[in-house]
């Protein structure tokens, strides 16, 4: 029995136990994980240490049944893969009942197939509802931004509605004015003919009172010729 020997067997072990060591590994990791449930952890927690101290005691038996009893190279590496062919057997037996007969294991792999399902769903929930609270969060930023324009709307057509009530008053301002423009005009003409038809009246009545003073006078005069 040489150094050789023990290595080929270190590396037989290792190949065969490496698959049993790492799942029992992820089983501790998601054991530690809070998204699952009690129970679930616990399962997870058993199963995985378990795994590994079966196949961690698998190795070391192996390790001192050959130092026992193994006198050559030959003889380690044939009870290395007898030790793993007791170790796979039940995996061996398995694998023969469903190629028998499928619906005797099918109980196994939905039961997989379910855990899987399940995981994948509440992946999926999780998405669902951290997407969900995303849009609820846009649609109160969109309720907000939509008030907003609103506002902004409303103070726009009060602004117009008070300009339009400036630019009418300022045009009433206006035709007042030129009203007030066009009286004034109209007044000052109309006083200017009163004293034209004042002063003609007074000419009149001068020319008037002239005319009957000297028609006296005729009279008068009339009268002391015929005296």
């Amino acid at each position: 029995l040489t150094r050789a020997g023990w290595i080929i067997f270190s590396l037989l072990m290792t190949a065969f136990l490496a698959k049993d060591m790492i799942n029992g590994s992820k089983l501790i990791y998601h054991s530690s994980k809070v998204r699952h449930t009690l129970g679930s952890r616990i399962r997870y927690f058993v199963g995985g240490t378990s795994l590994c101290s079966i196949a961690i005691f698998a190795f070391y038996v192996s390790t001192v049944y050959n130092n026992a009893i193994a006198t050559s190279n030959t003889d380690i590496i044939v009870n290395s893969v007898i030790v793993l062919f007791v170790m796979e057997i039940d995996e061996y037996i398995f694998a023969a009942l469903n190629a028998i007969n499928d619906k005797w294991t099918a109980h196994a792999a939905e039961s997989e197939e379910v855990s899987e399902m399940k995981k994948e769903l509440e992946r999926q929930r999780t998405q669902i509802a951290s997407q969900q609270g995303q849009i609820d969060n846009q649609r109160e930023d969109l309720r907000m931004l939509r008030e907003t324009v609103e506002r902004i709307q409303e103070a726009q057509a009060s602004a117009a509605n008070t300009t339009s009530d400036i630019e009418g008053a300022e045009c009433e301002i206006q035709v007042d004015a030129e009203q007030m423009g066009q009286a004034h005009q109209i007044t000052l003409p109309c006083l200017a003919e009163d004293d034209d038809v004042q002063e003609l009246q007074g000419a009149a009545a001068a020319r008037t009172k002239s005319d009957i003073e000297s028609a006296e006078c005729e009279v008068d005069v009339d009268a002391e010729q015929m005296g």
